[in-house]
Parts: C-alpha cells; sequence; structure tokens
C-alpha cells in the first residue's frame, strides 16, 4: 500500500497543471529594447524630447510636439549612457498625435532630451509593452564602451494551483530568494530564442513596466513578464546562455497547495503500518471476546452440578 500511495502522489502531481508564474525585475540599465505589441500603452509623450532624424528628414532638429504612437511590431529602444542625455529610438510604422491630427510616419526616428530648447519632458516614465530586452552585449564603440546592464535582480512568483482540499487556486507566493542578473549581462523575455521548445504568445513573453530618469546612472527598469522561460545572459568568451524555468521552478519547490498534497500522502505513507498495527489488534480483540462468550455457557451447567453434588453429604 505504501508503494501504491507513492505511484499515487507522483501520478497526480503529474496530472496538476502547471500554476500561472511571473517574474519581477528590478534593474537599472544603460539600454532597454521592447517589440510593441499593444500601441495604445506604448505612448512616448513627446515634450521635451528633441527630433535627431526623422524617418523623412522632415522633422529634424525640430522639438517634438504631442505624442508618438509605436505601431504593432515596432521596435522601441531607450539608451542612457552614464548620466547622458536620453535617447529613444522608433524603429518601424507609427504615427505622431497633435491637437487630434495624426500624421503617420515609417522608417527610423531618433529622439532625445533636450531641456534648454524643448523644455522640462511631460513625464521622466516610459513605457515598456512587449517582448524586450533589458541590457546588450559588452561592446567598444568610437566614444567609448557601449550600453550595459549595471545591476538587477530578479524575482519569481507562482499562483496556487487550485488543488481541492488542499487548497483553492490563485494565491500569490514567492517561488524563491532573487537572483542577481550579473553587470555586463542582459535578460530576453522573447520566445524566438526558444525555437525548440515551442513558441510563447507575445502577451505572455511581454515585458510590462516603464523605465524612469534619475540622478543615477542609466536608466531605472522596473517590469513584470509571464513568460515561463526567461533567458539570462552572463558576460563572458561562453556562448550559451542560462534559460529559467520559472514554471517548473514554483510548481515543484514552493506552491503551498502542493507542499501541502505531498505533506498529506507522506503522513498516509508513514501512518499506514501503524494503522494496519492497530486494526489487526482490533480484530485480534474482538475474536477473544468471541471465544470467551462461547465457552461460558458450556462450562457453567457441567460445573454448577459437580460442586453442588459434592456439598451433599450422608445425613
Amino acid at each position: 500500500m505504501a508503494v501504491l500511495f507513492s505511484f499515487a502522489a507522483v501520478g497526480a502531481l503529474n496530472l496538476v497543471s502547471k500554476p500561472q508564474t511571473f517574474a519581477v525585475i528590478d534593474a537599472r540599465s544603460e539600454y532597454v529594447e521592447f517589440s510593441v505589441f499593444n500601441p495604445e500603452l506604448s505612448i512616448i509623450y513627446g515634450s521635451g524630447l528633441r527630433v535627431s532624424s526623422w524617418s523623412d528628414d522632415s522633422e529634424d532638429g525640430q522639438c517634438v510636439e504631442g505624442a508618438l504612437l509605436p505601431g504593432v511590431m515596432s521596435l522601441v529602444s531607450y539608451q542612457r549612457i552614464a548620466e547622458r542625455e536620453l535617447v529613444v529610438t522608433i524603429s518601424g510604422k507609427g504615427e505622431r498625435l497633435n491637437g487630434g491630427i495624426a500624421t503617420p510616419f515609417n522608417g527610423e526616428v531618433v529622439l532625445y532630451t533636450d531641456a534648454e530648447e524643448c523644455g522640462a519632458l511631460t513625464t521622466s516614465r516610459f513605457p515598456i509593452w512587449g517582448p524586450g530586452k533589458i541590457g546588450s552585449s559588452l561592446t567598444m564603440r568610437s566614444d567609448g564602451p557601449g550600453p550595459i546592464l549595471l545591476e538587477g535582480t530578479l524575482e519569481t512568483f507562482g499562483r496556487t494551483v487550485d488543488l481541492w482540499p488542499f487548497g483553492r487556486g490563485g494565491a500569490i507566493y514567492s517561488a524563491g530568494e532573487p537572483l542577481t542578473i550579473p553587470s555586463g549581462g542582459f535578460v530576453e523575455s522573447d520566445a524566438e530564442n526558444f525555437d525548440s521548445l515551442g513558441k510563447i504568445p507575445d502577451e505572455q513573453t511581454a515585458l510590462f513596466g516603464y523605465v524612469s530618469m534619475s540622478d543615477e546612472p542609466g536608466l531605472s527598469v522596473q517590469v513584470t513578464t509571464e513568460t515561463p522561460r526567461l533567458q539570462v545572459s552572463t558576460p563572458g568568451v561562453r556562448e550559451d546562455s542560462s534559460r529559467i524555468e520559472v514554471g517548473l521552478f514554483a510548481q515543484v519547490l514552493n506552491d503551498p497547495t502542493i507542499l501541502a498534497g505531498q505533506l498529506t500522502l507522506v503522513l498516509l505513507v508513514l501512518l499506514w503500518p501503524i494503522t494496519i498495527d492497530l486494526v489487526g489488534l482490533a480484530f485480534s480483540g474482538s475474536d477473544q471476546n468471541g471465544q470467551l462468550t462461547d465457552t461460558i455457557p458450556e462450562v457453567l451447567p457441567q460445573s454448577i452440578p459437580s460442586s453442588m453434588s459434592s456439598l451433599k453429604g450422608p445425613r
């Protein structure tokens, strides 16, 4: 029975669906990029930005008016090396919205912050909403080292599975200790890097969050992603990268519902021999009581007359 319980436990865990997981990345990086799949949530407000180059050169050198709406599948990148100006690049189709008028563009648009000529930024936060990359490979350029990820941590969370009677699904729990992202490496959530493992929809691989500017070097990056796989590339001579299986890590090790089920099955296996002994003792006790009940009526009728006869003496 203990062996059967063990196989039943393994089979039950394999039948349980993987929990929904997500990762929270808190980093400081000089470069971030993402592919747009929801333009309405990727709007870039132009106040405080100057055009370095426009797709048709018609806006070069002018301060941006209104807001920029990148199109679907456009690539948006934010770059800020050390404490220099912020550079925003949009590659692909999009529109500039100004006073209810939409002016389309198609190509590469490069913007940079210019507080002296174009005023202050409307907001110091810029959106990230799509599959993307934080950091870049270490390179050397004519003006010095290229933009890199300066520091960061990655923390994984999960939502419990629905496993009656041990617990209901949907509760959030921490799936492990925060992982340090090494300086000079980068993180990718795009599922195209894992073609051999199957395509993941863009809405799952997307990074959700923003970058913000401050007096510190680079950009502060605060994003969340629901992808079950992340790729963390470390600096060095090795070309292969580390893949983080968020879903498997969360389910097997930390799901409180799974742990409750495992603990219950372990207790059943450990208590099974004791239960068998108690049941055997109970049955043996009932058998002994039954034997005593059957022997008493046979003994008493025979013993009583003999004893009574022994009491009779000569008168």
